[in-house]
């Protein structure tokens, strides 16, 4: 589907009243980030082929012809990855808290028309079929509705580890584990299930800088659905695939340094869109009978403008839209919600460039042309240190997004292999199997660059 019919639908996001380029919000064009939109209802992009592993246990050895070095020697760890040479960048953070409140936010359901449990919409989706949607309520208010199920998605960018974590139990203050982990020198993924289109597998090609197609990272067992009692279940196994509730921390090791006129389009036809893309949105978002696209039946935003409904991250996002919001250079974070709408967003758009800024900044402020000399803090119904976003950075780097239900509080972050911090220390670079909670705690209380 276009920008243009999306649009025309009702669910573009159009700031107008944005104060000026450089700190302004990215406008979102619906429950989305960027580029790969699929042209109908069935399944999303076309699959892109590609190396990977299947399923398995842990990481192991390298398999002969493959580069890098041997996995770490802590039982069960992924070991640092040997690294490109690139400049060593100071590393930064940028940290939402007071996450969570109670709220609802429009949930679809599998119902006939007329049925009473359609209170929020009794009508059509994009492409014309029924849609009931539901004000689902929630009283939660420790990191509502991140606290649901979610799903990982990931384009045009080269992963070379990937590892998420998860409390062993509710327990406050336990280990929290390793549930998910690909590793590019291993055979095997360890609880993981990628689609780009159809069922998927546990094959991950890790590197998908090649392409504009959108790839979804979830756990491997499938989730029992479809009954209606929940939420709406499409007939798409690849989506079907259990999510990641309540507390959790993603990290990938890659780059988003790739020639962008290499990128093709995911249909095979023309150039692609070459924006880097990772974001942690809602598992039901992505199983609303599109992917994500089916902008009039979807759990994306209750009024129709704003993403105020049931959760999308934008991890990183280069906006690549050509328009005045566009910049190859620079990368967004926005947390969308019905807590508050939107969080964050800034962009560094047509106005800024890197001369601006010192060549080993990753985090910079868009409004000030300044690099940070801490982490950046937004505060869910509070106040903001400014317009955080990123310098998107040159070669190998540790991405990660750590969501902290105790904390109620949300980290996203980047570090240089070659500037670890001492408090990272007990994630980075091994990927251990297991992490105290202190280990984590430390993850979650980094202010880069310090």
């Amino acid at each position: 589907m276009s920008r243009t019919l999306k649009r025309s639908l009702g669910f573009a996001l159009g700031y107008a009243g944005a104060v000026g380029l450089a700190c302004s919000t990215v406008p979102d064009s619906s429950p989305s980030g960027t580029g790969g939109q699929p042209e109908h209802a069935s399944g999303g992009q076309d699959a892109h082929s590609g190396g990977g592993a299947s399923s398995g246990g842990a990481a192991g050895a390298s398999p002969g012809g493959d580069t890098g070095g041997a996995p770490g020697e802590a039982e069960g760890a992924l070991g640092a990855f040997p690294h490109d040479d690139s400049l060593v960048t100071r590393g930064g953070t940028i940290t939402f808290t007071n996450i969570g409140a109670p709220g609802w936010w429009p949930r679809r359901l599998d119902r006939e028309a007329g049925d009473p449990a359609c209170d929020y919409k009794d009508g059509t989706d994009t492409w014309g079929s029924h849609c009931c949607m539901t004000e689902h309520e929630t009283t939660s208010s420790t990191l509502a509705p991140f606290d649901e199920e979610m799903t990982l998605i990931v384009k045009a960018i080269d992963v070379k580890q990937l590892a998420v974590y998860q409390p062993a139990s509710t327990t406050t203050g336990d280990d929290w584990l390793r549930v998910t982990a690909w590793d590019r020198r291993s055979t095997a993924s360890e609880n993981l299930w990628f689609t780009q289109s159809g069922d998927g597998s546990p094959d991950f090609p890790g590197d998908l800088s090649q392409d504009d197609c959108v790839g979804y990272v979830a756990q491997a067992p499938l989730i029992e659905c479809g009954d209606g009692s929940d939420y709406y279940c499409p007939d798409d196994p690849g989506v079907l695939h259990r999510g990641y509730s309540g507390s959790k921390l993603v990290v990938i090791f890659g780059s988003m340094t790739f020639d962008d006129a290499g990128v093709a389009a995911c249909s095979g036809e023309g150039a692609g869109h070459a924006g880097p893309w990772v974001a942690f949105v809602a598992s039901e978002l992505i199983r609303d009978g599109g992917r994500k696209w089916n902008g009039l039946c979807n759990c994306y935003s209750k009024t129709g403008s704003v993403g105020d409904g049931c959760g999308e991250i934008n991890v990183f996002e280069v906006v690549m839209d050509d328009n005045d919001f566009s910049n190859r250079e620079f990368a967004s974070t926005g947390v969308r919600s019905y807590q508050e709408g939107h969080l964050g967003g800034s962009v560094c758009g047509t106005g800024c460039s890197r001369e601006q800024f010192p060549d080993d900044a990753v985090l910079v402020d868009a409004c000030n042309h300044t690099a940070y000399d801490q982490g950046a803090e937004i505060v869910a119904g509070g106040s903001s240190d400014g317009c955080p976003v990123w310098q998107r950075p040159e070669g190998d780097h540790y991405f990660f997004i750590a969501l902290d239900e105790a904390e109620r509080l949300i980290q996203v972050g980047i570090i240089h292999p070659e500037s670890i911090p001492s408090e990272a220390t007990a994630v980075l670079p091994e990927l251990p199997a297991r992490v105290t909670r202190s280990g984590v705690e430390g993850m979650l209380h980094l202010r880069l660059p310090e």
